[in-house]
């Protein structure tokens, strides 16, 4: 009987199309270029460039452009790779408990930015790092700042749309917001197809943001019995 049930709850559905234009471009992408059994929680993992330059070059008959998460694993070779495939890359920066790692990272993403002027088009400083708790709203202000100091592209921090509510310093800091819409997740959930209008006019208006961008988008919808299916 309780395998029965599982398999029910496990059972695939059939997902609607998405409403875009099959001869038109995402605007921009996430990218990680993990395959199998690749994985970032290894720190001595690394990415060549040969399979990088392969996925770059699939994603630019998609998209325009593609953000990264971090400078480690190889992902420093992204935006060299891009340029050769007319991709724009909006850098991003891992940032968490270990203050030598996160220089790092800020070095690099600063070294890369000035590299390919043309083609690192804005820093993601950050990456739900308050949501994790592993940095403070403070000391996370105080990052980006110091980036934006050295750079001449647009800065900002990604996180869900709470914690840009509730810390206004790191609001305060950023060029424009970058807010994440991870519905199944949060603790006061917004559907995908809601969530354009709640960051445009619930949480852009609260915040009085100049310019508001969608990070990640994730719904699980079609649930079985409480079971998601993405």
């Amino acid at each position: 009987m309780i395998a029965a049930v599982w398999w029910w709850l496990a059972t695939p559905i059939t997902l609607v199309r998405a409403p875009i234009d099959p001869n038109a471009k995402l605007q921009c992408v996430s990218y990680a270029p993990f395959r199998d059994a690749q994985t970032p929680l290894t720190l001595t993992t690394h990415i060549e460039a040969d399979q990088i330059a392969q996925d770059l070059a699939q994603l630019a008959k998609i998209t325009d452009c593609v953000r990264t998460y971090s400078i480690e694993n190889g992902l420093d070779q992204v935006p060299g790779l891009a340029a050769k495939v007319g991709l724009k890359v909006i850098q991003g920066i891992w940032l968490g408990t270990n203050r030598v790692r996160n220089l790092v990272q800020i070095s690099t993403a600063v070294g890369l930015a000035k590299e390919y002027p043309g083609v690192v088009t804005a820093l993601v400083v950050g990456n739900e790092v308050l949501l994790r708790g592993e940095m403070t709203a403070s000391d996370l202000a105080a990052n980006i700042r110091s980036v934006k100091a050295q750079v001449s592209v647009p800065v900002t921090y990604a996180d869900v749309w709470e914690f840009w509510l509730r810390n206004r310093e790191v609001y305060d800091a950023v060029d424009f917001v970058t807010i994440h819409i991870l519905p199944y997740w949060e603790d006061m959930p917004v559907r995908a197809k809601f969530a354009v209008g709640h960051v445009d006019v619930d949480v852009g208006n609260r915040l009085e943001a100049v310019a508001v961008d969608l990070g990640d988008v994730l719904q699980f919808d079609g649930c079985h019995g409480g079971a998601p299916n993405p």
